[in-house]
């Protein structure tokens, strides 16, 4: 995984000093450009194990050591995933406003190109509120959304969630309402002062296509200023402008792959079935010497000199008490040897931080004497 992460530092220092001595008149110095890729490395791995907020900081410490739409959009998508639509169509926005210069990268007008396009899809996706106050004194009423002031009979965009409604005029009793807004909704309120009471209708719009940013597929841009041409799959060290990359077989979600999911599986299905074998083989040998010391007389301790013992028989059951707990043995050791493959499968393939909160993928932690499988749900 260090090897990965320095091919792809490497790739993106120079990649993105060519993109930015076209994007504007004095490129940024080297150690900038270092620092900028160290935290968009930073940004791109949080943001595939879905830690966005994580992913928020990390790329806006890169945009703001060095400018990039390419960034710049990691921003917004961020801003995105945790809800906080606003203010992602305010990254966009710039994103969409910025005059880039005549031989700009192609990475940077694909950023433009793609900011413009979700631009759209979120935007419809934000919930607007609109609120009328009637009653005596209306006109003199005060109205606040979310500790913020807003206008009167003017519809006004908030993110998805709960805001406390709260509605005042002089000589009347303050009136304080949960609203909660769902994407899409389009939100209308009335506070009647007089009465003292509050009518919400709502109409629910559909989201539109497009309203998740999808990961960019073959042909499209990449975020190190470098075009996928022809279809081709991206290269090792290369990032999508959405935060995925092919390294690892892991999903741009943050989820295992099919392919790393089967391999665990099958690891531990062998685990359990080899612990399942060995219990049984020790039952069973288990079982075959307490049928040979039933065959013994309770005053006899030598078989040799037992009268009436059948020899043959009792040497049977102790070369059968012997193979089975040989058995035993290979099968414990055979199923400790798939433990410890599928714990270092998993350390050195790199699977989401269970500890993560938004982390839903699969989860397995070795532990002494087995391992521990988690999945969120």
């Amino acid at each position: 995984m260090r090897f990965r992460a320095a091919v792809m530092g490497t790739f993106l220092l120079v990649t993105l000093a060519c993109a930015e001595a076209s994007a504007q008149a004095a490129p940024p110095s080297a150690k900038a450009r270092q620092a900028a890729v160290g935290y968009a490395n930073q940004g791109w791995t949080a943001y595939r194990a879905r830690r966005y907020r994580e992913a928020l900081q990390a790329f806006r410490r890169a945009e703001a050591t060095v400018h990039a739409p390419t960034f710049l959009i990691m921003v917004a998508r961020s801003c995105h995933k945790l809800g906080r639509l606003t203010e992602a169509r305010s990254v966009y926005q710039l994103i969409v406003d910025e005059q880039l210069p005549a031989d700009a990268s192609q990475a940077f007008q694909q950023a433009q190109t793609e900011a413009r396009t979700e631009l759209e899809a979120v935007s419809s996706r934000i919930p607007t509120v609109e609120i009328t106050v009637t009653g005596a004194d209306s006109g003199s009423a005060q109205v606040a959304l979310g500790g913020q002031d807003v206008p009167q009979s003017t519809p006004v965009a908030r993110d998805p969630g709960s805001h406390t409604l709260a509605v005042g005029a002089p000589g009347r009793r303050g009136l304080t309402k949960e609203i909660v807004l769902k994407e899409g909704m389009r939100a209308k309120v009335e506070v009647d002062l007089a009465a003292g009471k509050v009518r919400i209708e709502s109409d629910r719009t559909a989201r539109g296509a497009g309203g998740e940013p999808q990961p960019l597929g073959p042909g499209q841009v990449a975020a190190d200023g470098s075009a996928q041409k022809g279809g081709e799959p991206l290269g090792p060290g290369q990032v999508a402008a959405d935060g995925s990359a092919e390294e690892g077989g892991d999903a741009a979600d943050g989820r295992p792959s099919p392919r790393s999911t089967a391999v665990v599986f099958t690891g531990l299905a062998a685990t359990a079935a080899g612990t399942g074998l060995g219990v049984a083989f020790v039952l069973l040998s288990n079982g075959k010497a307490s049928s040979q010391q039933r065959l013994l007389e309770p005053a006899c301790t030598d078989p040799a000199r037992c009268p009436g013992l059948d020899l043959r028989e009792y040497n049977d059951l102790g070369h059968a008490k012997a193979d089975l707990a040989n058995a035993a043995v290979w099968s414990f050791l055979a199923a400790g040897a798939a433990g410890l493959g599928t714990a270092a499968y998993i350390l050195l393939t790199g699977q989401p931080d269970a500890r993560d909160a938004t982390a839903t993928g699969l989860s397995v932690i070795p532990m002494p004497g087995g391992l521990v499988l988690s999945k969120r749900w």
